[in-house]
């Protein structure tokens, strides 16, 4: 740009990689870990969110993809947060494969700066997304289903690929279709809705099984109690906690008698469960 001193571009680049170097050498020592770390790391962040940083795309890029390998949640939150304020729009790809790995063990930060990612550039976001959904890694197509359901929370146009991929051949896809389709998003096909989470207790994989009957809680059709009586005899305990949690509040006597069997089961969690299923409701 005309009138622009080529030396102070250059001091500016300079100063934007010695701040993601020294960024680099905060996140590799542990002892940076400690209370407190967020905030003495937040001045180099914000340093490098901005779009003259931009330049550094490709190696933010890099150290993100480094960390989410490693599992590293919190180095992984600093540099997606640098790279979305950098980069903006560019950085969608990036960023939202680093929610492959996302347990919301710190603080959401990632969740959030994808969620500004989506309210800024909608149409973008969307079609990632939908291009995620389709992909050979089980994890973007987990992140992708999560993307589409962000732009239909009542299932109103996109229920059916939602659903349809209580089929998928990762049990944690599946077992993340059981928990959207008993929450809002089941109002685009309430009755599919329920079905496939009634066969979603049925899962040979334990995971997709315990987040299948934990999504039928509120359901209160017979077909789903009688789903739930079966999985108090689950194999897997943690089956049996959800089945026992979920049957709360259901009157019929097969409930009470399966109930009171789970308060001598072999594990405590599923005795407390059960316990806590046959306390009576106290309202405020």
């Amino acid at each position: 740009m005309a009138g622009t001193d080529p030396g102070e571009g250059r001091a500016e680049r300079a100063a934007l990689r010695r701040a993601l170097e020294e960024l680099d050498a905060r996140l590799a020592v542990s002892a940076g870990r400690g209370p407190g770390a967020r905030l003495r790391l937040e001045p180099l962040v914000e340093t490098l969110r901005t779009p003259e940083a931009a330049f550094l795309q490709a190696e933010l890029e890099q150290r993100l993809a480094h960390h989410v390998a490693a599992d590293d949640s919190f180095a992984r939150d600093r540099i997606a947060h640098a790279l979305a304020g950098a980069c903006g729009r560019e950085a969608l790809p990036a960023v939202l494969r680093a929610m492959v790995t996302d347990r919301n063990e710190d603080g959401d930060m990632l969740h959030v700066d994808i969620l500004d990612l989506f309210e800024a550039w909608p149409e973008a976001a969307f079609e990632l997304s939908m291009d995620y959904t389709a992909s050979d890694d089980p994890g973007l197509r987990k992140v992708g289903l999560w993307g589409v359901r962000y732009f239909d929370s009542l299932g109103t146009k996109y229920f059916d690929l939602v659903a349809d991929a209580a089929g998928d051949p990762d049990p944690r896809v599946r077992a993340d279709v059981m928990t959207t389709l008993g929450s809002a998003f089941a109002l685009g096909d309430p009755s599919r809705a329920l079905a496939v989470r009634i066969a979603g207790t049925s899962d040979p994989v334990p995971e997709v099984r315990r987040a299948a009957a934990a999504s039928l809680w509120p359901a209160r059709e017979g077909t789903a109690t009688d789903a739930l009586l079966a999985r108090t005899r689950d194999p897997d305990s943690l089956v049996r906690y959800w089945a026992a949690l979920a049957l709360s509040g259901r009157p019929a006597p097969e409930v009470r008698v399966a109930l009171e069997r789970l308060t001598a089961d072999e594990e405590a969690v599923v005795r407390r469960a059960a316990r806590q299923a046959l306390a009576p409701t106290r309202w405020p």
